[in-house]
Formats: structure tokens, C-alpha cells, sequence
């Protein structure tokens, strides 16, 4: 726990100040879209607004990891961690609870926007909370298992375009099942999938081997 806090110190300064305000920003514009729609189109786009926060997210998580387990990785400390030591699993909860917490901080005042804005359900804020910490886990699996650092400076990129792709088919789910509950088994299938891929494949000569 004292290493999750110690990251927080790190992760949380006037950048991450700057990325929240911009957050919020972007959900005070976007929260006006759907005023005057039909009740069905607005519950269609409040689903649509939450998961746009995801991609938010996505992209202030991987700007964390970058200050963290990045650095981390390429000066070398990962595999003093693991030389002394710390298993694996250790390692990926340290940098998964540090990097979640931190962009969770950060898009927060977003997500009290929506909040007040939006009639969002419990089950809306849960299914927000799991993906997200699904989203983080991706992103350290990927930086862990990535060799060649300079592909780091595409994951955004590619990570955005996972969430669009996967946003239009939950959208097209929900659209022929109009279910919520079949909505989030697909979401979690998905995701889970992808993790269950990403974590076979890590290792420790995955995760002490980087280059550029």
C-alpha cells in the first residue's frame, strides 16, 4: 500500500490538475447533446456519454503508466524489484491500484458532472468503476509484455480504437436486445478475453527485457 501511495504522490501534480480540468470541460459540453431527444435516444446516450468517459480514461491512464511503470521499466527497477524478491503479482497490483486510483482522481470531477447531470442508476456507476480497473489492468499487461518501448507511444492510439470498436458493438447489443444486463456480459466478456491473453503471454523475461 505505502508503494501505490508513493506513486499517487508522483502521478498526482499540475499535469493531472490539467488533464481533469479538461475532462471536465469535455463532459460539461457534451452532457447538452441529447436535450431534446426521445426518452429512448437519451438513455441510448447516457450509456454512450459513460463509456466516453472510459475512453478519457484510457487515455489518462496510459499518460500515468507512462510516469510510472514505463519509466520504471526502461530504467531498469522492475527487474530490481524482481531480483529482491517481489513476484509478479505484486508487481501488477502495485502499478494497477496506483495508476487506477490516480486517473479515477483525475476524471472525477467529470464523473460528478455526469452524476448530477444524468439519472444514472447504480448498476451505470458499477459497470464505470469495473471497466475502467478492466481498461487499467489491460494497460499494465500491455506494458509489461511490450519489449520495444517505442510501440508505448502508440498504445493510446490503439487502445482508443479498441474502446470505439468495442463501443459500437455493445451499442448494436443493446439496439437488438434493448438489455442492459446482455450489454455488460458482452462488455466483460470482451475485456476478459483480452486480459486472459495478456496475462498468458506474461513473464518475467517479458517484463525485465526493454529496449528502444
Amino acid at each position: 500500500m505505502k508503494l501505490v501511495i508513493n506513486d499517487l504522490k508522483k502521478l498526482l501534480d499540475k499535469n493531472a490538475a490539467l488533464m481533469s480540468l479538461m475532462a471536465l470541460i469535455c463532459s460539461f459540453m457534451a452532457l447538452f447533446f441529447a436535450d431534446g431527444r426521445s426518452q429512448e435516444i437519451n438513455k441510448v446516450m447516457d450509456i454512450v456519454k459513460i463509456d466516453g468517459i472510459l475512453i478519457l480514461f484510457i487515455m489518462f491512464g496510459v499518460e500515468l503508466a507512462k510516469n510510472t511503470l514505463v519509466s520504471d521499466k526502461i530504467s531498469k527497477k522492475l527487474e530490481f524489484l524482481l531480483a529482491n524478491g517481489l513476484s509478479i503479482k505484486k508487481i501488477l497490483i502495485k502499478y494497477l491500484f496506483s495508476i487506477y486510483l490516480g486517473t479515477l482522481i483525475i476524471v472525477l470531477p467529470s464523473l460528478i458532472l455526469n452524476l448530477l447531470k444524468l439519472e444514472i442508476s447504480l448498476i451505470i456507476i458499477l459497470n464505470l468503476l469495473i471497466s475502467s480497473f478492466l481498461y487499467t489492468l489491460i494497460i499494465v499487461l500491455i506494458i509489461l509484455d511490450t519489449r520495444n518501448m517505442n510501440k508505448v507511444n502508440s498504445l493510446q492510439i490503439r487502445l482508443i480504437g479498441l474502446s470505439l470498436l468495442i463501443m459500437i458493438a455493445l451499442i448494436l447489443v443493446y439496439n437488438f436486445t434493448n438489455s442492459y444486463a446482455f450489454y455488460l456480459i458482452t462488455k466483460f466478456f470482451i475485456l476478459g478475453s483480452v486480459i486472459i491473453i495478456l496475462g498468458i503471454n506474461t513473464n518475467k523475461e517479458r517484463i525485465v527485457v526493454s529496449y528502444y
